[in-house]
């Protein structure tokens, strides 16, 4: 079989003599017409060690894949276009990818896709008012599609936590970054770039105003990376937090004080942090009584959440909007009746509570039966 000879592909080789073997796989499957492994051999070409520069890239695409468009599957297609895109200047990267608009659009998915890499350099070039509307649109599509595949779902979402992080919009950020790392399999998380994710999704949920559920974060896989890394020191706030504890959060601010000095987003939000951790505490607090005996005197409460006793209705009015507890504040005897604690994802040692919890409650069971049984003739008799 001939093999056709590019000019492209022959000063890849004299550059890269290590990819001779790929290049001559890639000239024999444009030969044979064996498209699928073409698709296949120039993606290893492009994300594989060594690494082509922006204008290799882009002479590579210019000078030999554009010509295959009509050829490759349409989501492939886009993926390619992220590749060769992704180390261009944003400006440029627009103008490579925007005369395929039309021609990804009779597929759903790379539709999808490409209008997620749209999202992406706007925002990479700072235009966040188109960013936002593109990712708002694509976003409700999305939304009400059927069985958009995982691989489209987690690209967006990440495109959508950076225009969120980009805007300084923690809660949106953390919401899209959780979504995020739902559709997207660890494996496929670069090595590298996982303690810094970690990182900075963790940032965001502390400092995030409206968020008040870490059980589902330390589940995280991508949490377990931060160990050996310089990013370490927050998992020790991460966890004052998850369990609600002053001491745990003071021993945290203590230790790690010049770290979290040098973190703008913690330190611009001083405040917050310590108004959210009252209100961790006082569902902590709640939580731990039992369900008959959620009588929380004013004092009991200023002082496990370290507030004044003047803040205490405040501080029970504000968790009560945020839905964190229900039930009923009595000022003249000053006492919070807590008839609900917003559920959380329970760690071993809520798990040990629960259990003794149900053991009571067996225990009281039992001795109901035995009282029953035990007045059971009378009643028949009377």
């Amino acid at each position: 079989m001939e093999v056709d000879s590019f000019p492209v592909l022959d000063a890849q080789r004299q550059a890269h003599p290590e990819l001779g073997e790929l290049l001559d796989k890639i000239q024999k499957y444009v030969a044979g017409k064996l498209y699928h492994q073409l698709t296949q051999a120039i993606l290893e070409m492009l994300t594989k060690p060594p690494f082509l520069t922006a204008t290799e890239l882009k002479d590579i695409f210019d000078n030999f894949i554009k010509s295959f468009e009509a050829k490759f599957d349409k989501v492939r297609w886009v993926q390619i276009l992220s590749i060769v895109a992704k180390p261009q200047t944003p400006a440029m990267a627009l103008e490579l990818i925007a005369p395929f608009e039309e021609s990804v659009s009779s597929n759903r998915d790379a539709k999808y896709l490409w209008l997620t890499l749209k999202g992406e350099k706007l925002t990479l070039a700072g235009k966040m008012d188109e960013a936002k509307d593109v990712l708002d649109s694509l976003g409700t599509e999305i939304e009400n599609a059927y069985e958009v595949q995982a691989l489209i779902q987690s690209h967006f979402h990440k495109t959508n936590a950076l225009l969120w992080k980009t805007l300084s919009r923690p809660q949106e950020f953390y919401k899209s970054s959780i979504l995020y790392l739902a559709y997207t399999p660890y494996s496929d998380i670069p090595t590298e770039d996982r303690p810094r994710i970690a990182f900075e999704v963790v940032v965001a949920a502390i400092v995030a105003e409206e968020e008040f559920n870490f059980g589902e974060l330390t589940q995280q896989e991508i949490v377990a990376s931060l160990e050996g890394s310089q990013y370490v020191w927050i998992k020790d706030l991460l966890q004052a937090f998850s369990e609600g504890k002053f001491d745990l959060f003071d021993a945290a601010l203590a230790k790690n004080k010049s770290q979290m000095d040098a973190t703008p987003e913690l330190k611009a939000a001083e405040a917050v942090l310590r108004q959210k951790m009252c209100a961790l505490s006082l569902m902590e607090l709640a939580f731990r009584k039992p369900k008959k005996q959620r009588r929380l005197t004013f004092d009991e409460i200023a002082q496990h959440c370290r507030v004044g006793a003047k803040e205490v209705e405040f501080l029970v009015m504000k968790s009560m909007c945020a839905d964190l507890i229900r039930g009923q504040i009595d000022e003249v005897e000053q006492l919070v009746m807590v008839t609900w604690v917003k559920p959380r994802i329970l760690d071993p040692v809520r798990i040990d509570l629960m259990r003794e919890r149900m053991d009571a409650w067996s225990s009281q069971t039992g001795l109901l039966l035995e009282h029953l049984e035990s007045v059971t003739p009378e009643l028949l008799v009377s």
